[in-house]
């Protein structure tokens, strides 16, 4: 075979390649409407529902927008913000959340919400190492673009509804993202872990999504506020400084109540419900009145209590306190 022809089957291949990708991708574009959920509720199949509630607000009707792991959907009670001072809120927190995820979980919020504060809870800044966090970034690429790569396994309860691609988020949480927990298991070592050494990098992947996501809020007219709620399993001295250096590179406030409690009278003796790693029903109630008291003193926030068209949120207050019996 002479060089003439070997570049003519070097390109017919490379040409083989390039169609078998570009109809893998068509394939891949038709097929991903059918999997992607058409409610947002955990039967329709959606990921994770109390972080998506939001989709069945009113729209551009929540004014603060939370995203974290399970030690934010623990620590943050949006009703007693609610109750307290009028302000509109939503967790979106998920279990293992990282900032690839929030990242994109907050895109979203912008197709429905107009925001003027978003929180950033930094224990999901914390994680294994580079590799994986590159592979976590590509898996979120990928899941964002092709939802099927999320929802792959729904194709054992596909029903008639998903092959219209109507889909509906309506469904609504009470609690607005809180789990509520009442428990107390305490924490007899105090604020003692704060001297545990631990791996305290912030890998180069999970730093640029950061600036990707206080980017793409500041860009929509949304103040950033970064905080990290009591952990005993994951806050340490050195971490915290490692996030400092973030906040004051990128000008953004940091709330680390490992650190300073902020006289907010947290006991680690009848605040967590786990031993540490998580608060219960009387920590967030603490840690929510400071937050509430910090949102008055440093933003202008709308009170909203008076205001008929926000009439639900006193009906899910009063609701949800009944429920858990909290009156």
């Amino acid at each position: 075979m002479n060089k003439k022809e070997n570049v003519k089957k070097n390109i017919i291949d490379f040409s083989k390649i390039v169609i078998f990708l570009s109809i893998c991708g068509v394939l891949l574009w038709c097929i991903t409407p059918i999997f992607v959920p058409k409610n947002n509720t955990k039967k329709s199949g959606i990921k994770y529902e109390n972080a998506r509630g939001f989709y069945g607000e009113r729209h551009n009707s929540i004014d603060i927008f939370a995203l974290g792991n399970s030690d934010l959907y623990s620590a943050m009670n949006p009703l007693e913000l609610w109750n307290s001072h009028g302000y509109t809120s939503y967790v979106c927190a998920e279990p293992s959340q990282n900032i690839f995820s929030a990242y994109y979980l907050l895109k979203d919020i912008f197709t429905c919400q107009k925001p003027k504060l978003v929180i950033l809870e930094v224990d999901q800044l914390f994680t294994r190492n580079e590799a994986d966090d590159i592979d976590d970034a590509f898996n979120n690429i990928l899941k964002n673009k092709f939802p099927l790569f999320e929802y792959h396994s729904r194709w054992k309860n596909l029903k008639t509804e998903d092959f219209t691609n109507k889909v509906s988020y309506i469904s609504r949480v009470e609690s607005k993202g809180y789990i509520y927990h009442n428990k107390a298991r305490p924490n007899k070592l105090g604020f003692k872990y704060m001297k545990n050494k631990k791996n305290s990098t912030i890998t180069m992947t999970t730093k640029m999504y950061m600036k990707k996501t206080i980017e793409l809020a500041k860009n929509h007219g949304a103040d950033v506020l970064l905080v990290w709620y009591p952990s005993a399993t994951t806050g340490t001295i050195d971490r915290h400084e490692a996030v400092q250096k973030l906040a004051d590179q990128y000008n953004v406030p940091f709330i680390d109540f490992n650190v300073n409690q902020y006289d907010t009278g947290f006991n680690w003796l009848t605040d967590t419900r786990d031993g540490g790693n998580h608060l219960n029903y009387n920590g967030a109630k603490k840690m929510t009145k400071y937050l509430g008291k910090y949102l008055i003193e440093n933003y202008h926030l709308m009170d909203h209590r008076q205001d008929n068209a926000y009439n639900q949120w006193n009906l899910d207050y009063q609701s949800f306190m009944k429920k858990n019996k909290l009156l």
